[in-house]
């Protein structure tokens, strides 16, 4: 498979080309995880996995957050991610020693660890017992029970506080998001072992980004390589419980796996009159820059990559990533304020005409996504 064939199959795959999923939480069940470091831009890679005809806004997609239906905490490393809750538990048991250990020289300089973290946990667990909290009164909390953390500190008793599942996200107040009690949010259920759960992770991994390699799988995940490599083959076992028909295709070489059903999937949407399994020539994506599409696989993302530039794919903040066909072509960034928004263009070349169609076309989804009047600055190409 060479990359244009690549590109073109993860596109469908991700849920970019004729989306799958019929609402945010529904794209967040099927990817089990979806980095969310940037609030706004991750909601909006939720929405535009949705067809348009159902399409939720940002104020639906923060209704879901606040209900609950979609979950935002620190899980597979130490970043922020959506999750569902049916699988909230179990990926964040199955993934807390590793954050744990990566966080351990900040939990050290920082003084979060040993009697002094367990009753940090204890006072953060007391207080969202009483109902959702702001960081500012978990601030206070810590500090009525004489524990004062602030800054860096701070956000490091919390993420431990997710870790050990005494607290998550809650809904919001105002604008101020809140902590809410783990068991609240997240539905009871037994412990699985963990091989057992490694494989369940990388089969739904391949499922939703594939096709994909071990070290896609590794980076992603935090888990290593070694650990990676077992849990693809675990999730290829033909006897395997996790409902898929895992197939190994070359990339430039290397073996990666991809799930036959969806890929079959893929294909036969292809064939209903679109040029290719891409869609229409020259369609322009607006995706945040930690969007799975471009995260969700190790560096250096050659798939991503027009002639000429080495690895251009890193997050640019505030900058995010703006694709045609699936390549990177520039950048793009929404500047929100209470009742208007500017999208701001930055491409690397010159558009045609089809290409200049289309992205206006996504400029206008992103508009009904955030609810106001858009202005749009474009810069000259780079290139």
């Amino acid at each position: 498979m060479d990359l244009a064939a690549l590109r073109r199959l993860r596109l469908r795959v991700q849920g970019l080309r004729r989306p799958f999923d019929a609402s945010a939480p529904e794209v967040v069940r099927r990817f089990v995880a979806v980095q969310a470091q940037e609030f706004l831009p991750a909601q909006w890679g939720l929405a535009a996995r949705v067809p348009e005809d159902g399409r939720p806004d940002a104020a639906s997609v923060a209704a879901a957050l606040d209900r609950g239906d979609i979950l935002r905490t620190h899980v597979l490393r130490p970043t922020w991610h959506f999750l569902h809750p049916a699988d909230a538990r179990w990926v964040m048991e199955l993934s807390a020693e590793r954050v744990h250990r990566a966080n351990g020289t900040m939990y050290r300089r920082t003084g979060v660890e040993g009697e002094t973290a367990t009753r940090a946990l204890d006072l953060v667990a007391g207080s969202v017992a009483g109902g959702h909290r702001t960081r500012a009164e978990l601030s206070s909390a810590l500090e009525a029970g004489g524990l004062p953390f602030a800054g860096l500190a701070f956000g490091y008793v919390l993420m431990l506080a997710e870790l050990e599942r005494v607290a998550i996200s809650g809904a919001s107040v105002g604008r101020q998001r809140t902590y809410a009690a783990f068991d609240e949010r997240v539905p009871a259920a037994a412990v699985r072992p963990r091989d057992e759960a490694l494989a369940e992770l990388a089969a739904r991994f391949i499922r939703s980004r594939g096709p994909v390699s071990a070290r896609d799988f590794s980076v992603w995940s935090g888990f290593t390589l070694r650990d990676a490599r077992k849990a693809f083959t675990d999730a290829a076992e033909p006897a395997g419980a996790h409902g898929s028909r895992i197939e190994q295709v070359d990339v430039d070489g290397e073996p990666h796996l991809l799930d036959a059903e969806v890929a079959d999937a893929a294909s036969a949407r292809s064939n209903d009159g679109e040029p290719d399994a891409a869609g229409p020539r020259g369609t322009v994506d607006l995706l945040q820059a930690y969007d799975e599409y471009i995260m969700g696989y190790a560096a250096p993302r050659a798939y991503l990559q027009p002639p000429g530039r080495a690895d251009p794919v890193q997050p640019e903040f505030p900058l995010h990533a703006m694709m045609v066909d699936g390549v990177m072509c520039g950048r793009w960034a929404p500047v929100v304020q209470a009742k208007r928004a500017t999208v701001r263009i930055v491409p690397w070349r010159s558009f045609s005409r089809a290409e200049e169609r289309s992205l206006a076309a996504s400029v206008t989804q992103v508009e009904r996504f955030l609810g106001v009047p858009v202005t749009v600055e474009c810069e000259a190409p780079t290139a």
